[in-house]
């Protein structure tokens, strides 16, 4: 099949259960600890009894497969791009609404060396991801579904070592940073050529070139980046663009949260948890469970313990502070990938970490927002068929 010929490209990932390691009771900051490890995995069809542990050493049928009753789900293989766009301004593209969301949905190619869409609330890319083909059960990715693929990055299937950070400033898709980052996001460029003990270098590129300071998909050094260490994988699960996951806090009355202030908000109907007041003219929240994580009320972004099993948030503790020249961030005990639990003014899930982040970026990435469009925030298709 010529390249030409590709839409876009998909990952298969299997149903499993996997061990519990960690119940992830962590309630505030204590201190860090190297608690990578392998997990263990055993691959299942959906025609077998869920396994449905809580406790270290049980056994728990992934969260990401039980939702839709699935044998597995395709995970797009990058970032959603924007197809036609030329330069990173025209991949910033947010609906003005849900009939316009719908639209934009011929315009989703998920393929190496493209422009990550960014800019996009998180009602606009839910619309878009579920009319990418409603036959396939498309869907903007959970929280849980990103979970699913790190866990399975960490088993004897994948590559278990931290995934190398996407650097590009272009947001082009499956890049891979030449350096390993030593630091994490500091506000400036690091150099890892003239200082690799202090190192964050990020750079620009032209599409499908290599960078100073990256390397392309096409260029075999990329696989770095990849969760398995070669073309089999995922990309851009390390930094690129920040990824919105169709995952949000509960507004205290049982419905997703729409986010903390009438300026600054999914785009979804629902009440604000940051101040008072109810988003009114805004597209539906989805009326099944499937299509999205929900996670309980709080009003601190370190009660790691409202996390859930699966999602490679509670489970990568404990959790401390560590300070990045005048940066403060909450890391966690996984590569000291950055940690900011969903709270009341950032009720929506971000994975991933962005093209700056250095140490902080990986697969075990996440922090909080507040669903509204960002240039560095984009977003990942999922299929469940």
């Amino acid at each position: 099949i010529e390249e030409s010929e590709i839409e876009s490209y998909f990952v298969w990932i299997p149903r499993y259960r996997y061990k519990i390691f960690n119940e992830g009771d962590y309630t505030s900051l204590t201190t860090k600890e190297k608690k990578e490890q392998t997990i263990q995995v055993i691959f299942e069809t959906n025609d077998k009894e869920e396994n449905q542990g809580s406790k270290v050493g049980e056994w728990l049928t992934h969260p990401a497969f039980t939702a839709f009753n699935t044998n597995g789900i395709w995970v797009g293989k990058f970032e959603t791009g924007y197809e036609g766009a030329e330069n990173t301004g025209q991949a910033q593209v947010n609906p003005a609404n849900e009939a316009e969301a719908i639209e934009a949905s011929k315009k989703v190619i998920i393929k190496p060396n493209v422009y990550s869409w960014r800019s996009i609330q998180v009602a606009k890319a839910y619309v878009v991801g579920r009319h990418y083909n409603e036959t396939l059960q498309s869907h903007m990715m959970k929280n849980t579904e990103w979970g699913a693929v790190a866990y399975l990055q960490h088993s004897i299937y994948g590559s278990r070592q931290k995934v190398r950070i996407n650097n590009n400033q272009s947001y082009l898709t499956g890049y891979a940073s030449i350096y390993e980052p030593t630091i994490g996001y500091s506000g400036t460029n690091e150099s890892c050529t003239s200082n690799k003990e202090a190192c964050n270098e990020y750079c620009t590129s032209a599409k499908g070139v290599n960078g100073t300071c990256n390397t392309e998909y096409f260029d075999s050094a990329s696989v770095i980046a990849s969760t398995t260490n070669n073309y089999t994988g995922i990309f851009d699960m390390a930094g690129g663009a920040w990824e919105y996951m169709m995952s949000g806090m509960d507004d205290g009355k049982g419905q997703l949260s729409s986010g903390n202030n009438k300026t600054n908000n999914s785009g979804f109907n629902g009440n604000l948890t940051g101040e008072s007041g109810t988003i009114t003219d805004g597209i539906a929240l989805p009326n099944e469970e499937k299509w999205y994580d929900k996670y309980a009320y709080g009003t601190s972004n370190i009660e790691y313990k409202r996390g859930i099993l699966g999602d490679a948030t509670k489970e990568m503790g404990p959790f401390q502070t560590m300070q990045y020249v005048s940066m403060g961030r909450n890391v966690s005990s996984w590569y000291s990938n950055t940690a900011w639990v969903v709270h009341r003014s950032g009720p929506w899930v971000v994975r991933g970490a962005g093209h700056t982040d250095g140490l902080d970026a990986g697969v075990f990435s996440f922090i909080n927002g507040n669903g509204d469009a960002y240039s560095g925030h984009s977003f990942r298709l999922v299929l469940a068929i």
